[in-house]
């Protein structure tokens, strides 16, 4: 036998073997998938999450940030934004300013693609008076807000004309995200609700709304709550955000939510699709919950920040 038919034969055997052993293989892993039962599941995700400050919610189908997560001492500074669509967070966002017992406070929403994630999100930030590094402020570092200032805060999230999430918390930073849904920031709605602790904070945070470019027929306020719908934002948007290089992340965006439903086409719930790729491969798993790792914004903000003061001139 010719020596090209028998390299032909042994690609061949080779091939059938390796294909043998991922039946194999994603026959035993369908196999586990199915033996566990979802509290398992549930309890190994949600400790896998925890370090980055995240848990899922089965009931709602939505993975939410925790109280007391990690992301809370980092606070927030516009250049979070700035560098999100770098990392595949594309989204709209609506900073709101305003004074309120001699502190400078932001509360900001968030709606958009977030890598494989579609969700929306808002954090309450403050700083005092004599912290504000500048009169801008848009160019102030705002801290996470304490405990005792938390506010009951609403958020209704619609994918065009239909409801997908509503979750109300005290919290500083209320957040709901959807594995594996591909919702550009156009098609999303937030309704954000908040109430405050006095009718003082309440009318300053209308202002601030009016500031940014609300109507008052966009506001909506009942006693000490105020609602108003996050549609097109008012305010400029960073210009990382409206980029060429962002629209094609949202298509890569789109493309991994399809090759994340095509890989796990054989489960419907989210907790047995992420419990087959963690045992079909860790850096599957990794992949689908990229939106988590959120650290990559704030060294990206760090790293910012160094270099603006290596680059700074010395007083004369």
């Amino acid at each position: 036998m010719p020596v090209y038919y028998t390299s032909i034969l042994l690609f061949f055997i080779i091939l059938l073997f390796i294909l043998f052993a991922v039946h194999v293989h994603l026959r035993h892993v369908h196999l586990k998938v199915q033996e566990t039962s979802d509290w398992e599941k549930l309890e190994r995700l949600n400790s896998l999450l925890d370090p980055y400050g995240f848990q899922y919610e089965p009931a709602a189908d939505y993975f939410y940030s925790t109280m007391h997560c990690w992301q809370r001492k980092y606070g927030y500074h516009s250049l979070y934004d700035n560098s999100a669509a770098a990392l595949g967070m594309i989204f709209d966002c609506e900073p709101v300013y305003f004074d309120y017992g001699e502190r400078h406070w932001l509360i900001e929403f968030w709606k958009g693609q977030y890598g494989m994630s579609a969700g929306a999100e808002v954090g309450i930030y403050a700083i005092d008076d004599d912290e504000a590094q500048s009169e801008e402020p848009q160019k102030n570092h705002y801290k996470s807000i304490d405990d005792s200032e938390l506010m009951p805060v609403r958020i209704s999230l619609f994918h065009e004309k239909t409801l997908v999430a509503v979750r109300d918390r005290q919290h500083w930073w209320l957040t709901a995200f959807f594995l594996g849904r591909f919702y550009p920031p156009h098609t999303l709605t937030a309704k954000i609700s908040i109430s405050f602790p006095d009718y003082e904070m309440c009318n300053a945070y209308i202002e601030g709304l009016k500031r940014a470019g609300y109507a008052p027929s966009d506001i909506s306020r009942c006693l000490l709550t105020v609602t108003v719908p996050f549609t097109t934002p008012k305010t400029v948007q960073p210009v990382t955000q409206r980029s060429w290089s962002a629209r094609l992340r949202l298509r890569l965006n789109r493309f991994s939510c399809y090759l994340y439903h095509r890989i796990t086409r054989h489960y419907t719930k989210t907790i047995d699709k992420l419990e087959f790729l963690a045992l079909l491969s860790p850096v599957l798993l990794k992949l689908a919950l990229r939106f988590t790792n959120t650290g990559k914004r704030y060294k990206r903000y760090r790293t910012a920040k160094e270099t603006s003061h290596v680059h700074r001139k010395p007083a004369q």
